[in-house]
C-alpha cells in the first residue's frame, strides 16, 4: 500500500503540514490488475480505494507531519462496513498494523464476511458496547455520529469519510466541547481536495496489492446501465456487501 497523506485541504478541527510524492503513472498496474480483478474490481479500486487510504491515514495521524504512519497496536472501528468503502478501510486497517479492527454492521451474516476481510470484532449498527477505540473512520454519519464520541480512547480521533445516513446534528459538536479534558478531534475528508497525481500514487499500489491478492475488491453485482434503478433500490434495501458497478452494455 502506498500510504501518503494528500496535499489538499481537508476539513477538520485540527491541521499540519503534509507530503507526499508525485507523479507515477497507474496504467501499468490497472491493467494488470484488471486481467486479476476484473473491471468491477478495477472500478471498486478506484471508487473506494484512494478515499479508505487517506482516511485511514489521516484518522492515524491527526495533524502530523510524518506521513502514513500507522502506530502498530492502535485500534479502529469502522462505521459502516458493508460498502465497498467500508470494505477497504477494513482491510487497510488490518494491513496498517492496527491491534483490533471492530466493524459495525446489519447483520451477522456480513458480520462473518467482514472477518473474513480481517475484522477482529463486530458490533451492531450503533456500536453499543463497542467502546476504548483510537480511531473511529466514519462511512455513515447522520443523526448517530455523535454517541460515536463516546466510544473514542483519549486522544481519539473520528474521521467522517462519508455520510450514507446524512448530516449529522447541528449541534454535534457540543458532544465533542463535553469530552474537551479527553482531546479528542474530529475530522472530515474528501478525496475531491486531493491532487489527481496523489491519488494516482496511491491506486497504483492498491492495483498491485489486488492483482496478487493481498487487497480484495468486493464487487456485489455488476449491470448493465440501463438497470441503474434496480441498482439503487438493492442498495437503498439494503442488499448490497461491496459494490454494484454499472457498465454500458
Amino acid at each position: 500500500m502506498a500510504r501518503t497523506l494528500p496535499t489538499g485541504r481537508r476539513g477538520r478541527l485540527h491541521s499540519g503540514k503534509t507530503t507526499g510524492p508525485q507523479g507515477l503513472s497507474e496504467r501499468g498496474p490497472l491493467l494488470v490488475a484488471a486481467e486479476a480483478i476484473g473491471v468491477g474490481g478495477v472500478d471498486a479500486v478506484i471508487r473506494s480505494g484512494a478515499l479508505a487510504s487517506y482516511g485511514f491515514t489521516e484518522g492515524f495521524v491527526p495533524g502530523s507531519e510524518v506521513a502514513g504512519r500507522l502506530t502498530p497496536g492502535e485500534s479502529v472501528l469502522v462505521r459502516g462496513a458493508s460498502g465497498s468503502l467500508g470494505i477497504m478501510t477494513v482491510q487497510l486497517a488490518a494491513r496498517g498494523g492496527a491491534g483490533a479492527v471492530a466493524v459495525t454492521t446489519s447483520s451477522a451474516e456480513r458480520g462473518a464476511r467482514l472477518r473474513e476481510l480481517r475484522a477482529s470484532r463486530v458490533l451492531g449498527r450503533d456500536g453499543e458496547r463497542g467502546t476504548g477505540y483510537d480511531v473511529i473512520i466514519d462511512v455513515v454519519a447522520g443523526p448517530g455520529l455523535p454517541v460515536f464520541f463516546d466510544r473514542l480512547n483519549p486522544n481519539g480521533r473520528l474521521v467522517v469519510v462519508g455520510a450514507v445516513a446524512g448530516r449529522p446534528p447541528a449541534d454535534f459538536g457540543t458532544k465533542l466541547m463535553a469530552a474537551f479534558q479527553r482531546s479528542l478531534s474530529f475530522a472530515t475528508f474528501s478525496a475531491a481536495t486531493v491532487p489527481g497525481t496523489e491519488q494516482r500514487v496511491v491506486r497504483a499500489g492498491q492495483f498491485e496489492a489486488a492483482a496478487r491478492g493481498a487487497l480484495q475488491a468486493v464487487v456485489h453485482e455488476v449491470l448493465p446501465l440501463h438497470e441503474a434503478v434496480a441498482a439503487h433500490r438493492k442498495m437503498a434495501d439494503g442488499e448490497v456487501f461491496g459494490r454494484i458497478v454499472l457498465t454500458p452494455r
